[in-house]
């Protein structure tokens, strides 16, 4: 009845119809308003919409991830393109697919689970002395190493797919080594 304007709701032989018919037409569509944001979140949205939303965000649907993969994937997909490029961004995309923590709180970047670290760092110091951008007994530029550190057995890494992210992610002039590190069975 609060739907109807008031001149309809003081009319008894309306509210008799509203309590007979047109509540039971309406319930329906009004509960389906009250849990319509589950169908706009990729993560509680039905499978089938999945594509759609993919499409709406312009990411690539891919058969290799799993559905909870595509489905974090969708989520994220915008902070994802404007971390591109990026250590967070390289970072944030393989925590999504391996599910492997962050680690954002640890200072030491090869204590995370999740490592990028350049070789050299902005300077070499010896002693007191400091030789700032030098390279000693050459090195790569614009190089990186990656390495993951799984600490459940169970969640094997597909190296391939790792490699095909970091080439979609990094810039092209950088190269990088992988390193996969996961416990013994």
């Amino acid at each position: 009845m609060e739907f109807l304007p008031i001149l309809y709701r003081e009319v008894d032989f309306i509210g008799r119809i509203h309590e007979n018919t047109l509540s039971k037409l309406f319930k329906p569509i009004v509960n389906s308003y009250n849990v319509m944001w589950a169908n706009l979140d990729p993560l509680t949205a039905p499978q089938a919409l999945l594509p759609f939303m993919a499409h709406w965000v312009a990411w690539q649907v891919d058969s290799v991830w799993d559905l909870q993969q595509q489905r974090r994937l969708i989520r994220r997909a915008v902070e994802l393109y404007r971390w591109r490029g990026t250590r967070k961004g390289l970072r944030l995309y393989l925590h999504l697919y391996t599910g492997l923590p962050l680690d954002e709180h640890l200072t030491n970047e090869a204590d995370k689970h999740i490592s990028i670290t350049e070789p050299f760092g902005p300077s070499f110091i010896i002693g007191d002395a400091q030789l700032g951008n030098a390279v000693l007994a050459g090195g790569q530029p614009y190089h990186f190493i990656v390495r993951l550190r799984s600490n459940i057995s169970s969640g094997i890494i597909n190296e391939q797919l790792i490699q095909r992210i970091i080439e979609q992610e990094k810039p092209a002039f950088c190269t990088y080594e992988l390193s996969i590190e996961n416990p013994p069975n």
